[in-house]
């Protein structure tokens, strides 16, 4: 029995890759997140890297709730099942008026290392998310997972624009758009990418990466923590929830999880791509 998700719902996700808008949040709490967000950036320099903003789940607590809200496993476990783990956390934030700031076409499947059947990517807006301030964009493409397309693409990147497209995908491509505290969800043969922001207000999302214990990630002893149900499978690296702790050390401990993850995702692109 499906616990958030309509039958529509899970009929679009199955057919087209991705589903929205589902609200998951209150404003009240979006806001909230946002601010802890706003805090963390603050910490890292004021404009940090997308890759240096990630695994956050692991070491702050306030991640891990955000990472674990109720309803967005609730529609995830419509998807995966109930036994649900989060593998990775990453913050996406484009400043305003930021135009070196966007995210070129490209599909999660070559850089996950884990079998994208058991892969689902939540992404939550903690601010409005719409074209002009970059959006999330996806070409909706039926036979994705099995086009020529898909699997040869072999996570190459393209820019981000018409040019990084052909005219059936231009034609297919839509916008993500959602409001504060709304998420999608994506499967990891989407084809998406987004533009710059071109408006005076900063747009912040912060994506959840989920799978299942059943998943065997090509990096040995990756971390996850277990957000719903069990694992018997003993594949991942199971941390405890972060608890409240020392600031500076959390900052220190991310920097390295991060650095760690994004490692692991160059590997698993470049095993792809061979």
């Amino acid at each position: 029995m499906a616990r958030l998700l309509t039958a529509a719902q899970r009929r679009r996700y199955a057919q087209e890759g991705i589903v929205f808008p589902i609200r998951v949040l209150s404003a009240a709490d979006a806001e909230r997140y946002r601010l802890d967000c706003d805090a963390l950036e603050a910490q890292l320099g004021g404009k940090p890297r997308t890759v240096d903003v990630r695994q956050m789940h692991l070491h702050f607590r306030w991640a891990y709730e955000l990472a674990t809200c109720p309803l967005m496993l609730d529609a995830v476990e419509d998807l995966l099942g109930s036994n649900l783990l989060v593998w990775a956390t990453e913050l996406f934030t484009k400043h305003p008026h930021d135009s070196a700031v966007s995210i070129g076409w490209h599909r999660d499947a070559p850089y996950m290392g884990l079998d994208p059947e058991l892969a689902v990517t939540a992404w939550i807006a903690l601010t409005t998310s719409n074209r002009p301030n970059g959006a999330m964009q996806v070409v909706i493409e039926p036979e994705r997972k099995k086009s020529r397309e898909s699997e040869g693409n072999k996570g190459r990147r393209h820019g981000h624009g018409e040019a990084g497209l052909t005219g059936v995908q231009m034609d297919q491509m839509i916008d993500v758009t959602l409001e504060p505290g709304e998420i999608s969800l994506h499967d990891a043969h989407v084809l998406h990418g987004s533009g710059a922001n071109r408006t005076s207000a900063k747009r912040v999302g912060f994506a959840v990466r989920f799978t299942t214990p059943e998943a065997r990630p090509a990096s040995e002893g990756a971390p996850a923590i277990l957000a719903r149900g069990n694992d018997r499978r003993g594949h991942f690296a199971l941390w405890q929830p972060p608890d409240e702790n020392d600031c500076e050390r959390a900052l220190a401990e991310m920097r390295g999880s991060a650095r760690q993850h994004l490692d692991s995702m160059l590997l698993n692109l470049k095993q792809a791509t061979h």
